[in-house]
Parts: C-alpha cells; structure tokens; sequence
C-alpha cells in the first residue's frame, strides 16, 4: 500500500483528529500482502503459556481460512463487501502502525470466537505516547465513499458499549494504563471507509460536518482513514 496523504486536521474542538489517505495500488498484490499479513501468527509468542497460544492459534486459523476464501471470490478490480471491508480493515490497522507508529494488534477477528462476523469494534490499536486505545471500525461501498456508515457505526458501537465489552479481548496487548483509561471514558476511535474518487478536502468537511461525528469527537482521538478501493 502507498499512504498518499497523513495529516492533523484543524477544528474547534480539543479532540486530536488526524487524516490518512491510502492508495492501495495493485488490488491483487494488495490482497496476497493482507493474506501473508494475516497468516503472521508471530504475535502467539508474547504468550507464555502454551494454553494461550493454542487457544488463540485454534481462533486465528479458522478465521483466516474464511477470510482467504472470501479474498478468493475477489476479481482482479473489485472486491467483495465482505472482503472490502477486510481490505479496509487491515490496510488502516497498517497505516496506524506504520505511520503513527501506534501498537501492533491483531485484527479482532482473529481473536474472537466467531468465525466470520465481529460483533465488535474491527480492528485496534494504542497511541503509545498518551496510553489512548483507538477502537477502529471499518466499512466498504463499491458504489460510493463509505464514510457515512462508518462514521454511525462507530457512533452506535459506543451507544451499546462495544468499546468497554472489548477491553477484555485486548487484556493481553494493550497496557494496562491505556486499558484503565478507555474504562473511564479516555479512548479514541478509527472511522475507516473505502473512499472513491471523492477527494480528501470534501471528505473531511463532509465528516466534520456529520452529525454523529460531533458526538463521536467529544473523544480523546480520531483517527480518519480513507482507503481508495
């Protein structure tokens, strides 16, 4: 993947707001780089005890064959909903890690026990510097920028709580400071979306201006990540 654009974004608020553009170039190269990614298990070594690395690696392998069959279904210039939203998924989960240099963390897939379908937050991450789990979410249109649903999503992932009911499931990454403050409310949020042609100026002023944005900003962090898929 290529990260076009990485850059704070001014607003009246105190929430920090930053914007990721990505341009994943060749899908297909893209799609075979998020399967060897995904089939990474090195993460199993931070565990000590071999029941922990055997339950999560049981959890992990199921998830990537779906995951590899749904890719699979993918053509050369168009993916699936379902795979889009993997694409979209991983790609920001990199871009976090690489750009921010943020915390390395699975995608939750891989950790739950549902082999398809996260009933939460998709993907996380940790700002190391101000102890803040970002929660991230993520959503693919092929007809249009998918920053709408994203944006309530998220906006109703924090409604039902999912952020809290999830802090369990990253006992095992995170630190146990950042882990305290998301439990208190200090905690920041990844709206991930495929994005289209529409450019980035538009896209920030459409997202500043939702309405389930305003509420979603009252946060420690933003972090705004376009996909070009």
């Amino acid at each position: 993947m290529k990260v076009i654009e990485c850059k704070p974004i001014q607003h009246t608020g105190t929430c920090s707001i930053t914007f990721i553009r990505i341009d994943p170039e060749n899908l297909q190269d893209t799609l075979s780089t998020i399967i060897k990614a995904l089939m990474d298990l090195s993460w199993l070594s931070r565990f000590d005890q071999d029941y922990m690395k055997d339950s999560f690696s049981l959890r992990a392998n199921e998830t990537i064959a779906d995951i590899q069959k749904k890719i699979a279904d993918s053509s050369d210039d168009k993916v699936t909903k379902e795979a889009g939203e993997y694409v979209v998924s991983e790609l920001a989960r990199e871009s976090l890690i690489s750009k921010m240099n943020y915390l390395d963390i699975p995608l939750a897939e891989l950790l739950g026990m549902k082999v398809s379908g996260n009933p939460g937050f998709d993907f996380h991450s940790q700002n190391n510097c101000t102890h803040t789990v970002i929660f991230g979410e993520a959503k693919y249109n092929s007809r249009q920028s998918a920053y709408d649903s994203a944006i309530k999503q998220v906006y109703q992932f924090i409604t039902d709580k999912k952020d809290i009911k999830q802090i369990v499931d990253l006992h095992p990454f995170c630190t146990q400071e950042a882990l305290t403050r998301a439990n208190s409310g200090f905690k920041g949020f990844a709206i991930a979306f495929s994005a289209k042609s529409t450019s980035s100026d538009t896209l920030i002023a459409n997202i500043l201006e939702h309405t389930n944005f305003g509420e979603v900003s009252r946060h420690e962090e933003i972090v705004i990540v376009a996909v070009n898929i």
